[in-house]
């Protein structure tokens, strides 16, 4: 059987991220992202012997009239669409549209059908929906397409039964990563994910999954669950030597819920790199409470040459109501250990969660200025369905729409007892200003630039200005 997995195009011509608990616009930085999670389920069911595509009308500049005519010539029996919250109402829009133009079945992957199953399917077109990691879900769906066999046999399936919902047995998590094949990232076009700034291709690498911590505002658990499920070192450097043996690429994410969880897991992944001595720069994401010297220098003599954290907040009232489990001062620490390696730092900040005040804020904006990180993120407080922080929204009438296109961390849609929506949407553009309009940020940024690349950075920066700051 044929099946194609489709990564939408976002609404309003806009490109969008639907990669896990990532759901943001294309303009945060300019990052395109590869649907890694199409790859990997593309991988899987091609290994059990259906014939694979994969369509990301992103990427490719796809409107849904042209994604439906290439998906009539391709002629499924299966489609798989990546959906996220904040697209959700434009993705039911491309599902209706595809299921007017072919007789496949449709299903969709990613935290808002996994949180939201029933109500899914309840208001669109979806035949089922995969909740959960998606892999072998979707190439047990597929199998059981192909032969005509009850969709009840499928772990981790909602279906619709004539008028009736049903839900089939969660399925349990991917013990063992290194028994999944290689993402088909062939089946994409691979020049095209980008990173911000340099402009490079670049590979993400699945590292981990699994993260057991418990931070309010987050949904990564529903997507990978909270026990941490680790590569073999060797296995992931493995795959990550055949991409670079392709000669196309040299940049590499290794994606995870958090990369540093364990530190031995580290410290092998680094010195097998270096064993191999492969010309590889690479990229992760941490907390700050897993992050020191002993890791920075092992990180940066592998290739590590960029690092992400989510500090989420300066002040540490906020970071205790997030359960976040971490201190201002370990955000300190582990930002000047980073630079003091040669790292490239982010840091991400939530700004608007419940009990949030100007002032927290204004503490929050001071300490993202003093870690003084090459980049900075401010986002506001996102119910996603299925957080602790969408329970409490809920249960204490803080949503100020249901409006899903507004559930992007660029929107405000909470207003609290001590901040309304509006009131945070302006914090948080002044937040980016007063970050950003410093010298110092001003002469860092001045410096990655040459004639070579100034025009590229310029229409980055514009487009991340217009629609990452201003459209609130």
């Amino acid at each position: 059987m044929r099946v194609v997995l489709v990564n939408p195009p976002g609404p309003a011509g806009r490109g969008y991220i639907r990669e896990g608990r990532c759901e943001q616009r294309l303009s945060s930085f300019a990052y395109r992202m590869m649907p890694i999670s199409l790859a990997s389920a593309a991988a899987l069911v091609r290994a059990h012997g259906h014939d694979v595509r994969i369509v990301d009308a992103v990427v490719e500049s796809l409107d849904a009239e042209r994604l439906c005519r290439r998906l009539r010539g391709l002629d499924p029996g299966l489609v798989v669409f990546a959906v996220s919250t904040p697209t959700y109402d434009s993705d039911r829009r491309v599902v209706e549209l595809v299921a007017a133009a072919t007789t496949a079945h449709r299903t969709a992957i990613g935290l808002h059908v996994t949180a939201r199953a029933a109500d899914s399917l309840r208001e669109s077109r979806l035949d089922s929906v995969v909740r959960g990691e998606p892999e072998r879900t979707v190439a047990e769906l597929a199998d059981a397409l192909a032969a005509n066999a009850d969709l009840a046999t499928v772990a981790g399936l909602s279906f619709r039964r004539g008028t009736a919902i049903v839900h089939n047995a969660d399925r349990p998590w991917v013990d063992d990563l290194d028994a999944l094949p290689v993402p088909a990232r062939e089946l994409l076009p691979e020049r095209r994910y980008t990173l911000p700034l340099p402009n490079r291709p670049y590979a993400m690498v699945i590292a981990s999954r699994g993260c057991f911590h418990h931070c309010a505002f987050c949904a990564a658990h529903l997507y990978y669950g909270r026990r941490l499920r680790l590569r073999q070192p060797a296995r992931l450097v493995d795959e990550i030597e055949e991409i670079l043996g392709r000669g196309m690429i040299r940049d590499v994410v290794l994606w995870s819920d958090c990369f540093t969880l364990d530190r031995s897991f580290v410290l092998d992944l680094c010195q097998e790199i270096q064993q191999r001595r492969l010309p590889l720069r690479w990229m992760c994401n941490s907390r700050v409470d897993t992050f020191d010297e002993e890791l920075a220098w092992p990180m940066r003599r592998s290739g590590c040459v960029g690092i992400s954290f989510g500090i989420e907040s300066g002040d540490q009232g906020m970071l205790d109501r997030m359960g976040k489990g971490t201190t201002v001062e370990q955000a300190h620490r582990a930002v000047r250990a980073a630079r003091q390696a040669g790292m490239a730092v982010l840091t991400q900040f939530v700004l608007g969660f419940p009990g949030e005040t100007p002032e927290t804020i204004r503490r929050t904006v001071d300490h993202a200025c003093e870690l003084d990180a090459d980049y900075c993120q401010f986002y506001c407080a996102t119910p996603l369905p299925g957080t602790v922080l969408w329970h409490e929204s809920i249960r204490r009438g803080y949503l100020s729409t249901l409006d899903w296109s507004r559930f992007e961390p660029n929107r405000a849609v909470l207003s609290t007892d001590t901040l309304g929506a509006a009131e945070l949407e302006r914090a948080r553009r002044r937040a980016y200003l007063q970050f950003y309009l410093r010298p110092a940020a001003l002469r860092r940024l001045a410096s990655r630039v040459d004639h070579r690349t100034f025009a590229a950075t310029a229409v980055q920066a514009l487009a991340f200005a217009r629609e990452w700051i201003f459209d609130g």
